[in-house]
């Protein structure tokens, strides 16, 4: 964690401030927290951002809704305060945390938080004027450190030994110069091998008065005055601490953790060491673990808790990452496990605002700006093989254009206890387009027609257009990435997720001009036989997903959990469109002779299985309310190999089927020459030098490509099968014949002039060819031909 040392200098350059000595009629600023961690927790249950106490000065009783509270210096843009009456000499606190509107209209929370860093401005206005005000304050020097009037209603301010939201004034303040610096510990947390043992001292940093002690806590809770005094010690297995300066008359920042992990077995994953209060977990009634055990939407809670945040991806090394942050319980039925999902937040105000770590180097490198993550649990695979929904999103998002959730697992302590192992993945929300997009804020941003982010406007828009018949795909190109909507279409339907498109559907689009609306991948757990995949049933591999998208009422197909007519209206939409009907029916067909195949998918999975193999048996150990009546892992995962070992075929059948296609025929491409090649199919990059896969009769196929070898190029191709000739030229234009087809690219040299010999006269007597190889009977002066093994100019 960052540490804090004299950040501010001079009590009084903290703040301007105003307040009226002469008219003591109205209320006043009387203690400001920016940056609220867990000093004070609010009506909601939950720890506002920050907050303002205002103070009545008055002997008569003042009417709260006669003011407003803001942070910028127009009154019409400052919040309303609700209809209440603050007693003389009263105070009331406000909860700046952005929860506004959704708090209630009585509710004394605003629509905005305060600024954590410098030139913060606080404004209380009544009747249209500031009546007080608080401008340019200084950047919080720590969180949970309050800015207020030495005594209530005083004009004399300075930072407050001990915060005293809705109590009176301490009467003991200081300035910046008082504020301690962080513990210095002689070892840095890391991960160790059983057997190891070594010292720690944890000393004062220079310049801290003789007179300060350092405090600390090994069960995860904050340092106080009365926690023990740290002394030198061995540390010999697992053990968390939390130090803390104290010493009178000066602040406390937040504590300093570092994490010893003695972990019984060679790291195969990163180790994450979360710190935080038991009390936020576990506790009956603020606990996050504790109240959060139903998918009951009603008896849900999204508290956040502050934690400290710890990431080791070597043993013997430092952490990575280690710092203050806030953790909340997610999902939905998953909430109901044992192990629950946890997202995880950073935030300026705790010190560090991003996550600033290349959690997935192999799938998104080089990005390392991430606002959030969420370490989850596999949502409904968590009894499974763990990982269906990043199997799916990662063979697609391998291949082609698609907003997603990378995937890393991760071996999670808390207060220094094995917890278990937890995928961390990126965020399906404004977060994800954050990190991807260069920091992009400016975005629409629905879940499942809900709006997250921005405005309904274009929204509404958009779905007034598609609600209507007879769009063309360049007019819905001029809304919506179609391409990306193909394959977010066919991640759901060929992996078969019964959870979607009613649930679990992130659209957004950039508000800038021309922006246009994209989609987020999200929890494809309910896919590929989960909950059982017999055939005949939702789950099986020949369930017939597509034909229901464009029928969802067709009894003779067993219901899905998240489909209906509202939900699928715009692929029936585009399905109308013949433009887009061939571009799904040829990018469909094109991507299962791709990669979207068995063996393609064990490309992916494969290695991700390897990865948790030797972690897996303690993951499930550590579950006591493990299902012992679930298949093992290899059993379910030889469900899952199953499953996808017949998926293509069927999904060739449907598709077949439902577009009326007949059945497809075998098509190969360079599946002989296996030449070093970058080959387009319908505008389609393949990602594999060889399609090995299936194209329906008399549709159009279009190749191109080049050849990677430096001075080489395609100068040709060779067919055989149903068709036997060869063609000249880079490009390749045919129609799908009644039968099996081999394409095989003719590399040549890149200029087409390798080697070339002027034709002498006596050899008109040889035979020629052209440059694929057929014989020519009359040759054309000018040209190039083959003779003897040699190019020659006729």
């Amino acid at each position: 964690m960052k540490p804090y040392v004299l950040l501010i200098t001079g009590m009084l350059s903290v703040a301007s401030t105003t307040y009226a000595a002469d008219d003591n009629s109205t209320l006043v600023i009387n203690e400001v927290m920016q940056s609220n961690i867990d000093c004070i927790m609010d009506d909601l249950t939950d720890f506002p951002d920050s907050w303002v106490e205002l103070y009545n000065p008055t002997d008569a009783t003042i009417n709260l809704g006669d003011y407003k509270i803001g942070i910028k210096k127009k009154e019409e843009k400052a919040w309303q305060l609700p209809q209440k009456t603050v007693g003389a000499h009263q105070r009331v606190l406000i909860y700046c945390d952005k929860a506004g509107e959704d708090a209630g209209v009585s509710a004394l929370h605003t629509n905005f938080r305060l600024e954590s860093g410098k030139d913060g401005n606080i404004f209380l206005f009544k009747n249209g004027e500031a009546v007080d005000k608080l401008e340019k304050m200084a950047k919080q020097p720590a969180p949970n450190i309050a800015y207020g009037r030495k005594t209530d209603g005083s004009n004399e301010w300075g930072y407050q030994l001990t915060p005293t939201p809705g109590e009176p004034n301490c009467g003991n303040i200081c300035d910046g110069d008082h504020i301690l610096g962080a513990p210095v510990f002689s070892k840095q947390g890391q991960v160790f091998v059983n057997g190891s043992r070594f010292r720690l001292t944890i000393t004062k940093p220079e310049g801290t008065p003789e007179e300060a002690v350092i405090r600390y806590t090994t069960d995860g809770s904050e340092p106080t005055a009365n926690s023990a005094i740290y002394k030198a010690q061995f540390i010999e297995n697992t053990k968390v601490i939390r130090a803390k300066l104290f010493c009178e008359g000066w602040l406390s920042p937040y504590s300093t953790v570092q994490s010893y992990i003695f972990h019984d077995q060679d790291m195969t994953m990163p180790i994450i060491s979360i710190v935080m209060d038991d009390r936020y977990l576990n506790d009956a009634q603020i606990g996050i673990f504790a109240n959060n055990n139903t998918h009951n939407k009603d008896e849900q809670h999204d508290w956040r808790r502050p934690m400290n945040f710890e990431l080791f991806d070597a043993q013997g090394e430092a952490a990575k990452l280690n710092q203050l942050g806030e953790t909340r319980i997610t999902g939905a039925w998953s909430r109901e496990a044992e192990k629950k999902s946890m997202a995880i937040y950073a935030h300026k105000r705790f010190g560090e605002k991003r996550l600033g770590y290349e959690f997935f180097p192999d799938q998104c490198p080089g990005l390392i700006e991430y606002k959030s993550i969420v370490l989850r649990n596999a949502g409904n695979d968590r009894d499974g093989i763990y990982m269906r929904d990043a199997i799916a999103q990662r063979v697609m998002a391998a291949h082609t254009d698609m907003d997603w959730q990378a995937w890393q697992p991760a071996v999670i302590y808390i207060n220094g206890k094995y917890h278990c192992m937890l995928n961390i993945r990126e965020r399906a929300n404004e977060d994800n387009v954050y990190t991807h997009y260069n920091g992009l804020e400016d975005i629409d941003l629905l879940e499942n027609g809900e709006l997250k982010e921005g405005t309904m406007d274009n929204y509404n828009a958009f779905t007034a257009f598609y609600n209507e018949h007879g769009h063309t795909l360049a007019e819905y190109d001029e809304l919506m990435d179609w391409k990306e909507y193909i394959n977010i279409t066919l991640l759901n339907i060929y992996f078969n997720n019964l959870d979607y498109p009613a649930n679990n559907n992130i659209i957004w689009r950039p508000i800038a001009d021309g922006g246009k609306w994209r989609w987020i991948a999200k929890d494809v757990d309910y896919s590929m036989g989960l909950y059982g995949g017999d055939p005949g049933t939702a789950g099986g591999y020949d369930h017939r997903l597509l034909a229901q998208w464009l029928n969802p009422d067709d009894s003779s197909i067993p219901a899905s959990v998240s489909l209906d007519w509202e939900s699928t209206r715009l692929f029936r939409r585009l399905i109308e469109d013949e433009d887009f009907k061939r571009e799904f029916i040829d990018r469909t067909s094109i991507y299962m002779g791709d990669f979207l195949n068995y063996n393609g998918i064990h490309a992916i999975w494969d290695p991700m299985y390897n990865l948790i193999q030797a972690e897996w048996p303690r993951h499930r150990n550590s579950i006591s309310s493990y299902n012992q009546w679930w298949p093992n892992y290899e059993n379910e995962k030889n469900n899952v190999d199953f499953w996808i070992s017949q998926r293509t075929g069927e999904m060739y059948k449907q598709v077949g089927d439902v577009f009326s296609l007949g059945s497809p025929v075998a098509l190969t491409i360079n599946k002989t020459a296996k030449s070093d090649v970058e080959i387009t199919f319908n505008d389609v990059k393949l990602s594999n030098k060889v399609f090995d896969g299936k194209f329906y009769k008399n549709r159009t196929i279009n190749l191109s490509g080049t050849a990677k070898e430096e001075g080489k190029a395609i100068v040709g191709w060779k067919v055989t099968g149903a068709i036997s000739k060869q063609y000249q030229g880079s490009e390749l234009t045919l129609n799908m014949p009644n039968g099996t087809l081999n394409i095989n690219p003719i590399i040549g040299d890149a200029s087409g002039i390798d080697n070339v010999e002027l034709s002498p006269v006596n050899s008109h007597q040889s035979t020629l060819y052209d440059l694929m190889g057929n014989k020519v009977t009359t040759p054309q002066a000018g040209r190039i031909y083959i003779q003897n093994g040699k190019k020659i100019i006729w």
